[in-house]
């Protein structure tokens, strides 16, 4: 009895936490346990790090899970009934309709636009005083903003980018926290904390947002993108897609598009800060592969250690850090009884660094991604996409874009952080600094 009386109270203990910072909740046990199982009221949470169990719940019985309460009342505010929140049927259509635009053919044209437009904040910064500091974060994310939407939406923001960027900042703010509430069951219309910010921050991200689609009814242009995809959708009865699903969908990938790409660059340009050993030769693979010009599509392939280095910094700072899911029926995972309604949880940034799964698991190794060891990692002990039939779709124009910007940006730039500034993840919606990434920038020669 007093052990099961002490559990609540060490679940209780790590909600607390969770709420003002998920990742620094996780307890040091749980990198060395496979699989913990806690209750809260009439609820069991189970904590997966073993790789067949997550492959089970994730793939092989991912039709007895959905994503959790909690999961879907922290986005269904900002993104509906957007891909990134809907089930069944409705999910099932919604993935087949997109799943063209982000297919691996059309990289090769988007991986212009990227070029472009980063080399476009590569001039801008450079043109800035010697020894100017710049929030990276801030800036990689107005950055991705802008691509999403010129690839996706054949869209330029302009001044309206800085919109979207606030209204997300203050979105996670006020809708980044677990609350209990989602956790014991609660119904969504009872108030949550944040609610009346969270609002105000919807508003300002709707104005943009349908903006862009009100400029794409007025174009005479032919377009080749999502939105003219979702625009022409027709269902079987030959109906268009209703107006708020249309936002919806927009809303789900501007924001899925441009996020864990901003923030997987604002990690790697820290991580390289702190190694300059790795740095150095990723300055000499881009000299020998590039030979001072700007990277493209084709190159991606060749920069072999630069998406090593990705890799790497998406193991230690997966931008989405847990993965959550509530259990539609009853099941067994690792001998254990799941009754229906049991929450499982997967945290990647637990995953990645777990001690029986990874050889040296806090530090920064791209090798361990490289061809003669990338073979022995188990696939399921590394998601940073996540896994199954909801793996993210824009794997492959993330990764891509990751790769090109940081080449272009390493070329031009050895970025300096702070001295003295405290970096700490923060886990919310996403694993952001938690007060930003402040870096010199020192111009290099690409001679």
């Amino acid at each position: 009895m007093f052990g099961f009386v002490h559990e609540i109270f060490d679940t209780i203990k790590y909600l607390n936490l969770a709420r003002t910072n998920m990742v620094a909740a996780w307890p040091g046990s749980y990198y060395r346990r496979e699989f913990i199982e806690l209750h809260f009221a009439h609820k069991r949470m189970f904590v997966l790090n073993r790789p067949e169990d997550i492959q089970h719940v994730m793939v092989s019985n991912s039709g007895n899970y959905r994503k959790s309460l909690a999961n879907r009342q922290s986005l269904k505010p900002l993104l509906g009934q957007g891909v990134f929140v809907s089930e069944g049927k409705l999910w099932e259509r919604q993935r087949k309709l997109m799943s063209p635009a982000t297919h691996k053919r059309r990289l090769k044209g988007y991986a212009d636009t990227m070029i472009q437009a980063g080399k476009e904040v590569a001039l801008e910064m450079e043109a800035c005083p010697l020894g100017s500091e710049v929030d990276l974060t801030e800036k990689m994310t107005l950055l991705t903003s802008d691509i999403i939407t010129r690839t996706m939406f054949g869209v330029e923001l302009g001044e309206r980018n800085e919109l979207l960027y606030q209204s997300f900042q203050d979105y996670q703010a006020s809708h980044g926290r677990i609350h209990i509430s989602e956790l014991i069951g609660l119904p969504a219309w009872i108030p949550r904390p944040g609610q009346a910010k969270g609002r105000a921050a919807v508003k300002l991200f709707d104005s943009v947002i349908l903006s862009v689609i009100e400029q794409r009814r007025k174009s005479r242009r032919e377009h080749e993108d999502l939105l003219e995809m979702l625009l022409e959708f027709k269902d079987q009865e030959g109906e268009p897609m209703d107006f708020s699903l249309l936002r919806d969908e927009v809303a789900s990938i501007y924001l899925a598009g441009h996020e864990t790409t901003a923030i997987t660059l604002t990690w790697t340009f820290y991580l390289l800060h702190e190694h300059p050993e790795i740095k150095r030769c990723l300055w000499d693979e881009l000299e020998t592969v590039l030979k001072g010009r700007e990277p493209s599509f084709d190159d991606v392939s060749r920069l072999t250690l630069t998406r090593a280095i990705i890799d790497e910094s998406l193991r230690l700072y997966p931008p989405v850090h847990v993965f959550s899911r509530q259990a539609l029926g009853k099941d067994e995972v690792s001998g254990v009884s799941v009754p229906k309604g049991s929450f499982m949880t997967i945290s990647s940034y637990v995953l990645h660094r777990h001690k029986l799964l990874w050889e040296n698991p806090d530090v920064f190794d791209p090798d361990r991604f490289l061809q003669g060891r990338s073979e022995k990692i188990n696939p399921f002990s590394y998601i940073p996409f996540g896994a199954g039939p909801r793996i993210c779709m824009g794997k492959h124009f993330g990764l891509m874009e990751a790769v090109l910007l940081l080449a272009l940006f390493a070329q031009r730039f050895d970025f300096k952080l702070r001295p003295g500034h405290p970096v700490e993840p923060l886990g919310r919606m996403t694993l952001r600094p938690h007060m930003g990434m402040p870096m010199r920038m020192v111009k290099r020669s690409r001679s």
